[in-house]
């Protein structure tokens, strides 16, 4: 296996979820579908991040630091467009994210070989980081989200898998000669990954954007909770009147006990399981969209973010049929945006990410960009917020010039919430009373400018731009990965 490029292309075969999909395609193969376009075709941030390649970049180009050091830096080669991180074993996984410009019909915003996929990265030795193999994602598609993990079950128990979300980034998601859905590698040796086995979610979203793993101890087997966004806005091209042409809804529940076979066995949604989707708020009103799933520890429960119909808790005790057990709702102020969230167990608190762009979404609404919430779901019927927390940039008060000071992704450790926050970098909140969180630690890194040419292809602002973050249990080790500089590992000096 190769180890600082990648191997040459290969057409993988996807699983298709449910063999009824065949039988969809072939109901849509005599349909002329009307021409795409931005608002049809891309994610939310995606279509801001299309907006931000027509700006000035001015904002704040200087790092900063308090409480953490960098230990060690890898740029991926110039490569930019990085997206989610994860670690596992002393090994980092960083995904590749992309999409179609349809304001100029081409895919100049979607990676190509050699630089794309899953980036593995020895980390054993943080101050001198090697990268030792690549995941590759088909062409014309994107590996954004990455989860590692040792199976528990199976006939693989014991092996190290890593599990990547595919999208179209190459074209239409009409076009069905793209790959779209999960896909699976032995990573046991991870210099040397092996595909196992794919999942095809079907025509006619993007794919698979977030999940997460968890294993079901009481059944033998293991889940991916996943999101397949729009799978449920309106289509009057597809047989299922919704972009999925099955009708499903935009949570699926994957069982990838062998990662050889994975098979979809169930779904959810606010349309396909008739829950009243809020009407929609702020600037980026959207009742509809699920962006994200978070299970439980147990994975008898999943919490789904599901844009301004806030954070909907599922339970999915029977995986076969998800049962809906109650949401949270946005104060009539917020601009909503319900993007990503992190369980506490032992408290039963959800902390949340509202990833709101906006820093002003007109009268009646709140101004400041998305922020951290805490709930309390100790009665899953009736969740209510109990604290939040703003970084001071968040707040909107001031010019911050270019940037996005908007939480992306919170991740729980102990009672530290560790928060990727785009322009804002790395926040460490102490949570220990979620009434009262408060910053205890951050990492911003220096910016960098966009290295993907040529310079029309500057679709993000040339200012600090972190995805992900992830924590080593056995080290301590941060891991941050930016959009355009690559990955940071780093330690916290306050403990």
């Amino acid at each position: 296996m190769f180890r600082s490029r990648s191997r040459p292309h290969v057409r993988f075969r996807f699983r298709t979820a449910f063999g009824l999909a065949a039988c969809a395609l072939l109901a849509l193969s005599g349909v002329a579908y009307s021409a795409p376009s931005k608002d049809d075709e891309l994610l939310k941030d995606e279509q801001h991040r299309l907006s931000e390649s027509k700006l000035k970049d001015s904002g704040t180009k200087a790092g900063s630091a308090w409480n953490i050091e960098v230990v060690g830096h890898d740029s991926l080669g110039d490569r930019g467009f990085n997206a989610d991180v994860w670690v596992h074993d002393g090994f980092a996984y960083v995904g590749h994210w992309g999409f179609t410009d349809w304001a100029t019909g081409n895919a100049r915003f979607c990676p190509a070989a050699p630089s794309n996929g899953v980036v593995v990265i020895d980390a054993r030795d943080p101050a001198n980081p090697q990268t030792v193999a690549r995941l590759q994602n088909p062409t014309g598609t994107s590996a954004e989200d990455v989860v590692v993990y040792t199976a528990e079950f199976g006939s693989l128990a014991g092996r190290d898998i890593a599990a990547v979300g595919i999208q179209v980034c190459g074209g239409s998601r009409y076009d069905t000669t793209f790959a779209r859905g999960l896909m699976l590698w032995d990573v046991t040796d991870p210099s040397t990954p092996a595909l196992l086995g794919s999942l095809n979610t079907g025509c006619c979203t993007r794919g698979l954007h977030e999940f997460e793993v968890e294993h079901r101890p009481d059944l033998g087997r293991t889940f991916a909770y996943a999101s397949v966004p729009t799978s449920e806005y309106p289509d009057a091209e597809s047989p299922s009147g919704r972009r999925d042409v099955l009708g499903r809804g935009d949570f699926r529940l994957i069982d990838i006990t062998d990662p050889t076979h994975p098979v979809e066995v169930s779904n959810w949604g606010v349309i396909h399981d008739g829950v009243s989707p809020a009407a929609g708020q702020g600037c980026d009103p959207d009742g509809i969209y699920g962006h994200s799933a978070e299970p439980s520890a147990d994975g008898k429960l999943a919490f789904l973010s599901w844009w301004d119909s806030g954070f909907i808790a599922v339970d999915v005790t029977d995986p076969a049929h998800p049962i809906f057990r109650g949401r949270t709702v946005y104060p009539a102020n917020a601009d909503g945006d319900g993007h990503s969230a992190s369980y506490d167990d032992a408290r039963k608190v959800l902390f949340t990410a509202d990833e709101d762009f906006c820093k002003a979404s007109g009268a009646g609404i709140e101004k400041g960009f998305g922020y951290l919430r805490a709930y309390d779901y100790s009665d899953l019927s009736t969740p209510h917020q109990i604290g939040a927390y703003h970084t001071p940039n968040s707040l909107g008060t001031d010019d911050q010039g270019a940037g996005d000071y908007v939480i992306h992704n919170p991740l729980l450790v102990g009672t530290d919430v560790y928060a990727s926050w785009y322009t804002d970098g790395i926040r460490v909140i102490d949570a220990s009373d979620p009434t009262a969180m408060h910053e205890v630690a951050y990492f911003v890194p220096p910016a960098g400018q966009n290295p993907v040419k040529p310079a029309q292809r500057s679709v993000l602002t040339n200012t600090t731009q972190v995805w992900g973050v992830a924590v080593d249990d056995a080290t301590g080790l941060i891991y941050a990965s930016d959009m355009n500089t690559g990955l940071w590992m780093l330690r916290r000096t306050d403990q």
